[in-house]
């Protein structure tokens, strides 16, 4: 018979390329059922953290909705949770916490055994294997002030003074600091010029310049319409959005009368000088809550058809409200910038003049110094030519660098506040608008036939809270020229005073009529959308 067979040659041939096949084929199955494991373990262990978080996020809710029930676990009075307390949280499965520890509404310390392997919390918040450690993570410069991160929109770089040029400052290491008085500056730099972290900033290649202006409250100094000397604003940074100030006010604005808002404190019933705190309205463009906004450094420059806002040139002048208010609006299209750009109102004066005025400006230990006047005859921004800004700091509202110029002196600065007419209507008078702008863009007052009605300014506005005398011979701090807007065709605000005039300040208010005058400028406001 003719049979056919392996030959035991052949079939060690195959058993030891079968062998190979094992040996290289087993170290890999097991790495993938090995990582397969892993992975399992850490979503696992992600899911156990953020869950404990989210039980004790829902368990806040509860108590303040009064509905805590016995069998909860009060996160709030906890530094770390057993076993047992967690199993309420979560399913943990065939997972275990081996430690934990938790403060201020969250998590500090998780360690959890998963599949025979090891996680631990890493600082960024999300869970790793102990074996591998947690990667180190850029973190984004902040502060020790409270104050919100400052919100850059498309093409603003931040900027930060090195002692004798502005550099492209890195966002994760210190560029601002409101402790130190230093706030935060940004810029849009002009067309076709490009720049990278760590490059200096020549002046000549910046278009736009702004300053960050964080969300703040403020206690209450003068809310009765008495008359007081310079005193440090107290002023406290909020956390986001956030508004703990106790005094909320309305508008009461009408065509006569002697107020032009009603203010009450939640907390204490009546507004209380030294007791209650405002979150300052400046913060609520509109409907939106805003964690803060950018203000330009200096008065705007340039044209009416393309604004600039630099140091060591002329301010624009000779231009109505209505022409400057449309000129600011088209910067959000003419720079590309994602925001509301628009032209400063009286309360956003007002915020910025506040903050000035206390321990992040020009206070310090309690005693506070007037903002120095800028008394370029010539409307120069920043004090003159030639980096005069640089030197001369006293006309900085931080006594630095790092502040707001032209504030004080400098252009007669036109803001967007409007005293209504007799009828409670929009007044335009000489401004040049054919209709009224939206409310969101403009503080509006009572009507007055008299300029001295000081219950007609609103908590905020640096007007009838920063008074020393008013009367027949008025003057807000520092004797700066205070009068409101009235009846003689006279209803916007003008503010800091002139070049040439000795009682210019950040706390100065006249009345004008709007129309475009040799030495009225303004100023520049950008929100984030």
């Amino acid at each position: 018979m003719n049979r056919k067979a392996f030959t035991l040659i052949e079939l060690l041939a195959v058993i030891i390329i079968l062998a190979i096949v094992a040996l290289i084929a087993t170290p890999i199955i097991l790495d993938v059922v090995d990582d397969a494991r892993k992975s399992a373990g850490l979503s696992e262990s992600n899911m156990i953290y953020s869950s404990i978080n989210n039980y004790c996020a829902s368990i806040e809710m509860k108590k303040q909705m009064g509905t805590l029930g016995s069998e909860d676990v009060d996160c709030s009075s906890k530094t770390s949770f057993t076993t047992a307390e967690i199993s309420k949280m979560v399913n943990l499965g065939k997972a275990t916490v081996e430690s934990n520890s938790y403060a201020n509404g969250k998590l500090t310390n998780l360690v959890v055994i998963s599949n025979k392997n090891r996680y631990v919390l890493c600082s960024n918040g999300s869970m790793a294997l102990e074996s591998d450690g947690c990667e180190v993570s850029k973190v984004t410069y902040k502060d020790n002030s409270g104050a919100n991160y400052p919100e850059l929109l498309d093409n603003m770089i931040p900027i930060k003074y090195d002692g004798s040029s502005w550099i492209y400052a890195d966002i994760y290491e210190e560029w601002y600091d409101y402790d130190k008085k230093e706030w935060a500056n940004a810029v849009v730099l002009n067309k076709n010029v490009t720049k990278n972290v760590g490059d200096r900033i020549n002046e000549d290649e910046i278009a736009l310049w702004y300053v960050w202006i964080p969300r703040y409250t403020y206690t209450i100094f003068n809310g009765n319409n008495g008359n007081i000397d310079p005193l440090e604003i107290q002023i406290k940074f909020e956390s986001g959005t956030n508004s703990s100030g106790t005094v909320k006010c309305v508008d009461a604005v009408s065509g006569s009368g002697d107020s032009s808002e009603t203010c009450t404190d939640d907390e204490n019933g009546s507004v209380t000088n030294n007791v209650s705190t405002y979150t300052h309205p400046a913060f609520t463009f509109g409907e939106q809550e805003l964690t803060g906004f950018w203000v330009g450094k200096f008065e705007v420059s340039g044209s009416i058809d393309e604004i600039t806002i630099k140091p060591n040139v002329s301010s624009l002048r000779e231009q109505t409200v209505s022409a400057f208010f449309t000129a600011i609006q088209n910067m959000s299209t003419t720079y590309k910038l994602n925001g509301d750009s628009h032209m400063m109102k009286n309360m956003e004066w007002g915020a910025v003049a506040y903050l000035s005025h206390s321990k992040y400006g020009t206070c310090t230990d309690g005693k506070c110094v007037e903002v120095g006047i800028n008394d370029s005859n010539n409307y120069y921004t920043g004090g003159g030519q030639s980096n005069v800004y640089k030197t001369n700091v006293k006309q900085s509202t931080t006594q630095n660098i790092y502040g707001i110029y032209d504030m004080s002196g400098g252009a007669y600065e036109y803001v967007m506040g409007n005293m209504v007419d007799s009828s409670g209507e929009f007044y335009s008078s000489s401004a040049g608008f054919t209709e009224k702008p939206n409310l969101k863009y403009y503080d509006d007052y009572t009507y007055s036939t008299s300029e001295l009605v000081q219950g007609r300014g609103k908590l905020g506005d640096a007007t009838k809270e920063t008074l020393k005398t008013f009367g027949i011979v008025s003057g807000g701090w520092y004797d700066d020229t205070a009068g409101f807007p009235d009846f003689f065709n006279r209803p916007w605000f003008s503010r800091g005073g002139l070049c040439t005039s000795p009682r210019a300040g950040v706390f100065d208010f006249v009345a004008n009529n709007g129309e475009n005058t040799i030495n009225g400028s303004t100023r520049a406001i950008l929100v984030a959308n």
